[in-house]
């Protein structure tokens, strides 16, 4: 799907995986993560069946005194088989980090957080979170402790209203865009974007931004919109850190 490629784009940047683990991923555990080490591990694993079998992002950072590993999966559609996809990637990625002597400092392999962010519109997502859900149940207590158990973390955008979303968050605006049904929605998910969107030193990531629009339902909603030539959201690297005006003439340019 073009925009599940387009997702891959934004969370390629760190400012989107540190506002997604910041805002909605939270846990006792948040306050030990370091942010300062987010990096893109997604090129670093080479074998040819994770390759194969997973084409979306992989960050590490680190969380107290480990590593943790982020698989990013970007999906349109609900998949039914997402916890198994996920636990046989996290397996592919434990060969990969065994193979390449890559472990904690005690030797042990890190932690994962597998995180799933749909936008699909015609449902909200339905699939089992954790693989043992999809396992028959076992009768002997003895045989339950051998089966396998994971789950993942669903960020469903179409579950969030404008009020449930953290505020200054950049993958706030994201959900908001991808829940603007009307100009008047999506002209206040734009000033949101325009208004939180980093500086002028970002110009990859609004260039990001406006490839997801471009190739999702918002570039719909906007009659005659065009993201002009350079395909980026906000003003360009000389506009002084002022994005309104470039997205006003190039986003909007169906606005009545």
């Amino acid at each position: 799907m073009p925009q599940d490629a387009s997702g891959k784009l934004l969370f390629s940047h760190p400012r989107m995986v540190e506002d997604l683990l910041r805002g909605f991923v939270t846990g006792p555990w948040s306050d030990t993560l370091d942010f300062a080490t987010l990096e893109n591990r997604s090129a670093a694993f080479v074998s040819d069946d994770l390759r194969r079998r997973h084409g979306d992002l992989v960050w590490r950072l680190c969380c107290g005194e480990t590593w943790l590993y982020v698989p990013l999966e970007f999906q349109s559609t609900v998949d039914r088989s997402m916890a198994v996809r996920l636990l046989t990637y996290t397996g592919l990625l434990y060969q990969d980090l065994l193979r390449r002597g890559e472990s904690n400092p005690d030797g042990k392999l890190p932690p994962v957080l597998p995180v799933v962010f749909y936008n699909g519109r015609r449902s909200r997502w339905t699939a089992a979170r954790e693989v043992s859900e999809m396992c028959s149940p076992v009768r002997a207590e003895a045989l339950a402790w051998y089966q396998p158990s994971q789950q993942y973390f669903v960020l469903d955008a179409g579950r969030y209203g404008a009020d449930d979303l953290p505020h200054r968050n950049l993958v706030s605006a994201l959900i908001l865009l991808e829940n603007s049904h009307t100009l008047a929605e999506l002209e206040r998910a734009l000033d949101a974007l325009l208004a939180w969107v980093p500086g002028p030193g970002e110009r990859e990531l609004k260039r990001a931004f406006g490839e997801w629009i471009r190739t999702g339902a918002v570039a719909g909603t906007v009659p005659g919109g065009d993201l002009g030539a350079d395909g980026g959201v906000g003003g360009g690297e000389d506009d002084a850190g002022r994005t309104g005006a470039g997205m006003d003439e190039a986003v909007v340019r169906g606005r009545p």
